[in-house]
Parts: C-alpha cells; structure tokens; sequence
C-alpha cells in the first residue's frame, strides 16, 4: 500500500502568517496615513497662529508711535488771574508727527487746531490768542517754557478734545478718539 501524501501543515501556517502580516501592514499604513494627517492639521493650526502672532507684532510696531500721540483740554492761568483756554498736544515719542488735527468742542474758535507738525514733546496751543489777533488758535508753546499754572480741564465737558488724528514718521494716518480709541485710517 501507497502511503498517501498529506499537505503539509507548516505551508498552510506560512499562508496564515503571511496573510497576517499583510493585514498588519495594511492596518499600520492606515495608521500612518491618519497620523500624517493629524500631524498636518496640527501644523497648519499652529502656522495660523504664529501668522496671526506676526501680524499683531507688525501691526503694534506700526502703531509703536502712534500710541504715543494724545490731547487733552487744559487752561493757563496768566498773571493778574486771566485765564487762557486751549488744548495740550503731547508727542513723546522720537520723532516729529505731522498735518495734526486736534477737534475739540467748547472753545470760542473754531473747533480745530490745525499743527503742520509737532516734535516730540509737550505743547500747548491756546484758543482765542489777545483781543487784537487775528488769529484763532495761537502758536504752540513748549510746557517747560511757560511759566504760569497749567491745569487739565477735567471735572466739566464743558470744553475738551474729541478726536486727534495726524500723521506718523512713516506717513500712516491715525485718528485717537477723545476716549484715548486709535484706529488707522485709510
């Protein structure tokens, strides 16, 4: 008698194997394509919020001297007791600012000083000069050079600043509200 020839069990347990493995593989590709994936996600998400980051440090650099421009209402009290109006101009930073515009309501002239340019420093430009004058707005006067009282105009709104809006060193045009808001303007 013939002995019959049975398969071989370790071919069928090779098949198996490889057919796990294949299925691993299959599974470990799925893997690392969904993990790319999410790791693309991530690295948009965090570009997006370094680029929002750089724009606000480019947009507060440019607004670096702006922020450093402001008015208030103020009044000089003169010797012998008269009392001069007008509105104190403050640039503290390095360099000059331009085609100043100062809107303020309750003073006798009209309500805006007009400065081509103010340096750095503290100014003020009194309102309605001497009864002989032609002019509305006078001159601007360093603060350290005038030698009598200034007060800001503070308990009344009876007379104040309502927005400031000038140009910067780099020729960016800005308005400041009177409650201190800065905006670019276009």
């Amino acid at each position: 008698m013939r002995a019959r020839s049975r398969p071989c069990r370790c071919y069928r347990a090779d098949v198996g194997l490889n057919e796990f493995f294949e299925g691993l593989s299959a599974v470990a590709t799925a893997g690392a394509l969904v993990a790319a994936v999410y790791a693309g996600l991530q690295a948009r998400r965090l570009y997006r919020i370094e680029s929002d980051r750089d724009e606000q440090a480019r947009a507060a650099a440019r607004a670096s001297q702006a922020t450093k421009i402001s008015a208030w209402a103020a009044t000089r009290i003169r010797t012998g007791g008269r009392v001069l109006f007008g509105v104190v101009v403050r640039n503290s930073s390095d360099d000059p600012v331009y085609d100043v515009q100062v809107t303020c309501h309750g003073f006798s002239s009209p309500e805006v000083a007009t400065l081509q340019c103010v340096p750095p420093g503290e100014f003020f430009v009194a309102n309605a000069v001497d009864e002989d004058s032609t002019a509305e707005w006078d001159y601007p006067k360093p603060l350290q050079e005038i030698r009598d009282p200034m007060r800001p105009f503070t308990i009344s709104d009876a007379r104040g600043v309502d927005a400031i809006v000038f140009r910067d060193n780099t020729g960016t045009a800005w308005h400041r509200a009177a409650q201190g808001a800065l905006t670019n303007v276009p």
